[in-house]
């Protein structure tokens, strides 16, 4: 039997992010970002880890790993990224910025430029390109 589809719960509490992953049954979403199918499978990402790894030892090395909240992160903004190849720029300053990560935005870029096809990617990267912004 397949697992159950996680509720998703708009709310104006969420003031800090566009979406977040409670557990695997509960995602928030602010009510701006209401049918961002991007934003959506990407906390979609964060269930199925939540489901694979255990919601428990998701949260402890989460919270307390940079290696593995860098790891979870990648994950699921590659899957933005496929979803909006436009926004790579805005996702790699998301990632850089966003999760006390220590990276910065050229290296964040690196790691989610690997979600592009290869032709956004060699546009994204061309000289003389002034990348994108949503």
């Amino acid at each position: 039997m397949p697992p159950r589809p996680p509720r998703i719960l708009h709310t104006r509490l969420l003031f800090f992010a566009a979406g977040l992953t409670l557990c695997p049954r509960l995602v928030l979403v602010h009510p701006a970002a209401r049918g961002d199918a991007g934003l959506l499978a990407h906390e979609m990402v964060h269930v199925a880890q939540m489901r694979r790894d255990g919601t428990l030892r998701f949260l402890w090395r989460y919270l307390m790993s940079r290696r593995h909240r860098l790891a979870y992160e990648v994950e699921a903004y590659r899957v933005s990224v496929r979803h909006a190849p436009h926004g790579l720029t805005q996702f790699a300053r998301a990632l850089s910025r966003s999760y006390w990560l220590r990276i910065g935005e050229p290296e964040a870029l690196a790691l989610l430029a690997h979600a592009l096809p290869v032709r956004a990617a060699e546009a994204e990267q061309a000289p003389g390109s002034a990348g994108t912004q949503a």
